[in-house]
């Protein structure tokens, strides 16, 4: 089978491209694959080898039988994904959704750019005569729709031949829209480069104290991840551990990034690093002693980095719903996002750190589980199959 990937690739700064490079030799084993580029753009060195096609001959190259299917990355970002989310509606292939709440790529793809009336029809096609109405409330007054409530990837699912999601979570959330989807879950895959330092050895490169107690958060900072909630539950613990430290690895986004950050109330003992290259974004997270990873509401969106940290052995604190909520009770921490969310994010930091003995049991089996359930075969093994079914 010749599979057209239209995907953001490196060296384009998105989490998505570099996971597509990475799938990439491991979904050749199944499938013959070729690049779908944008004008102009040139992949990264190590992509050099493989074929590519430029972005306005795809559809003429299935009409003519050169390729068999397209199979398309999306994210919610319109910067990344505005070219291929047009793409995949005008020529169906399998789509995979890294999230489901695409409203941004939508919006901005439309709305922002000039054209009310097409965003107007998208929110009207996922939700009927009421979402017309939103819409154009929202085109009005300016204020803009909960992309959780309208996620708008309804007219994207019913024109492909197959989706493919991380989660069942998002699976569920899918089909629960859209009942009659051809739809698969396949894990995102673990990557991690070889020849990693210990804990130790990372700490000594980041010029951190080998004995202080360290949590850290990893990637952008939003609301969503549930920031203030951590900054006071920490404060609350560090009343025991005086020298601990919480550091926010990532940088502030959306209405954060604006704003004073960590807020001068709360910032005693935190840090912020801004955003860092991966090597010493990987530093930092064999560097903590507990990871955090919070996420409230959730666009059915798998995190990366929580995948990572599992995989490293890290004892994480998660939220406990969306697609958290499918990681074992023996592998993480899980913390529900409701009126105890705080005081339970205070008990489970006082738990982890006082008990090293805990931290290695949870990491190790976190470890064991994200090697199987996470590992890149199985995840190229489950796009072949989704690749077979939707050709028929």
């Amino acid at each position: 089978m010749r599979v057209a990937l239209d995907s953001p690739l490196p060296p384009q700064p998105s989490g998505i491209a570099d996971y597509a490079a990475e799938l990439l030799p491991w979904l050749a084993r199944h499938v013959d694959v070729e690049l779908v580029v944008e004008r102009g753009f040139r992949p990264a060195a190590e992509l050099a080898a493989w074929p590519r096609r430029r972005a306005p001959d795809l559809a003429a190259a299935v009409a003519r039988g050169d390729v068999d299917l397209p199979l398309y990355q999306l994210g919610d970002n319109s910067r990344f994904h505005a070219g291929i989310w047009r793409r995949a509606l005008a020529l169906p292939g399998v789509v995979v959704l890294h999230e489901l709440a695409l409203h941004h790529l939508v919006r901005d793809s439309t709305l922002h750019r000039g054209n009310a009336a097409a965003y107007v029809a998208e929110v009207a096609y996922a939700g009927g005569a009421a979402g017309e109405e939103a819409a154009r409330q929202a085109v009005a007054s300016g204020v803009p729709l909960d992309p959780y409530r309208w996620p708008l990837f309804e007219r994207l699912v019913d024109r492909s031949l197959g989706v493919i999601v991380h989660s069942d979570f998002a699976r569920a959330e899918l089909l629960r829209r859209r009942p009659g989807a051809r739809v698969a879950t396949v894990h995102l895959h673990l990557s991690l480069p070889s020849g990693l330092p210990d804990r130790g050895e990372a700490r000594r490169r980041l010029a951190l104290a080998p004995d202080v107690p360290l949590v850290a958060a990893f990637g952008v900072i939003s609301t969503a991840k549930r920031p203030f909630a951590l900054l006071r539950a920490f404060r609350q613990w560090r009343r025991r551990r005086p020298e601990a430290r919480l550091i926010f690895v990532g940088e502030p986004s959306g209405e954060l990034a604006g704003a004073e950050w960590p807020p001068a109330a709360l910032a005693e003992g935190v840090e912020v690093t801004g955003r860092l290259d991966f090597e010493r974004f990987l530093l930092f997270m064999q560097a903590c002693d507990v990871a955090v990873n919070l996420r409230h509401p959730s666009g059915g969106e798998t995190s990366a980095t929580l995948v990572r940290l599992l995989g490293l052995g890290k004892p994480v604190v998660v939220t406990d719903g969306g697609p958290f909520a499918e990681i074992p009770d023996a592998c993480c921490v899980k913390v529900a996002a409701d009126s105890f969310e705080e005081p339970m994010l205070t008990a489970s930091l006082e738990a982890l750190l006082g008990d090293e003995t805990l931290r290695r049991a949870i990491g190790e089996n976190a470890r064991t589980w994200c090697a199987t359930e996470h590992s890149i075969e199985r995840s190229a093994a489950g796009y072949a199959e989704m690749l077979a079914l939707a050709r028929g």
